[in-house]
């Protein structure tokens, strides 16, 4: 059997030459210190020009973060802190972000005899891991805003929801994971899962309008857009979902279509505020058109006049026609 011995230091090297990892040794008897080719190059120094010390990499971490990264001198008398993510500020300008790791190596004695460390270039793990907390923001105040959210499927039907369609349903992970269509009321599931499943079958961009169950014991109507993402054969991937509390018709509702569909059912305000669930200081401000009431309790009480007969209808001009079934 051949031998192995060259393994280490060549997959040493294969990795030191994707400029993301670089190893540094010193002897502290003789102030000796050596630089592998991989820290010259994660630190952006020329190994021809630069003489190798501790001081020359300490002195390249960033202003802010130096502090926290012992000296040269803490090495000498034993003390590290092992593992730390700190910042580089390269000759060049670049910021960069390594992952360092110290080790102190002892005598006999016990006494400190050298030092040795490995440094990771993980800046792009860390913007990419940036990246992705911004988005969640972004995604959290979307939701806050305007209940709007985002999901995805891929093409054996197999969801992937965020957080925020779980506080938005009121259903658990699991519950969700079993079926994602349960959160459509009963009498429209089947409906909505046959168009979305027939849309799906044909590589089409659909929309739906499905009744929702929301967090709360309530219902709401949302609009669901979904598009096909597609790889360079032009075949189905993924499908990518958005969706929101739908507009247009219920959105242009105001105090006056209420008051005119409680006459139509010669309902109180007390009357639907009992339907609906909602306070009778609610429905008052509703019919006064305060800006400030809820979406929520506005879809609650048109959903209620709807359960009981009330018709909703978009006319020519934008009119709202308001009857009874």
């Amino acid at each position: 059997m051949e031998s192995l011995d060259f393994a280490s230091p060549y997959f040493l090297n294969l990795i030191e030459s994707q400029c993301v990892a670089g190893t540094w040794g010193w002897r502290f008897a003789d102030n000796h210190h050596v630089w592998s080719t991989g820290l010259f190059r994660v630190l952006g120094l020329d190994p021809q020009t630069t003489r190798p010390g501790y001081d020359r990499l300490h002195g390249l971490i960033h202003p802010q973060d130096r502090e926290r990264v012992k000296t040269g001198a803490d090495l000498i008398r034993g003390v590290t802190l092992g593992q730390q993510s700190v910042r580089l500020l390269r000759p060049d300008g670049a910021i960069r972000v390594l992952l360092a790791r110290s080790e102190i190596y002892l005598a006999p004695d016990g006494r400190p005899r050298g030092a040795a460390g490995v440094v990771l270039d993980v800046t792009d793990q860390e913007r990419l891991q940036q990246a992705r907390q911004a988005e969640q923001r972004r995604r959290r105040a979307l939701f806050q805003q305007t209940r709007t959210l985002a999901f995805s499927s891929d093409p054996e039907r197999r969801f992937t929801f965020p957080q925020e369609a779980f506080e938005l349903t009121g259903l658990s992970p699991d519950e969700i994971a079993a079926d994602a269509f349960r959160t459509i009321l009963g009498e429209e599931r089947e409906h909505w899962r046959d168009v979305s499943i027939a849309a799906q079958s044909d590589g089409l961009a659909h929309r739906l309008t499905p009744l929702l169950h929301i967090a709360g014991g309530n219902r709401e109507r949302f609009e669901v857009f979904t598009v096909p993402l597609r790889d360079a054969a032009g075949v189905v991937v993924d499908w990518s979902s958005l969706t929101r509390p739908r507009e247009g018709l219920e959105q242009a509702i105001d105090g006056r279509h209420l008051r005119a569909a409680r006459a139509l059912l010669d309902w109180s305000m007390t009357d639907l505020a009992r339907a609906a669930g909602l306070s009778l200081s609610t429905v008052k401000r509703m019919e006064e058109n305060v800006a400030a009431i809820a979406q929520r309790s506005r879809h609650r009480a048109v959903d209620t006049l709807r359960g009981f007969g009330i018709r909703f209808s978009l006319m020519e001009g934008g009119i709202i026609g308001v009857g009874l079934r």
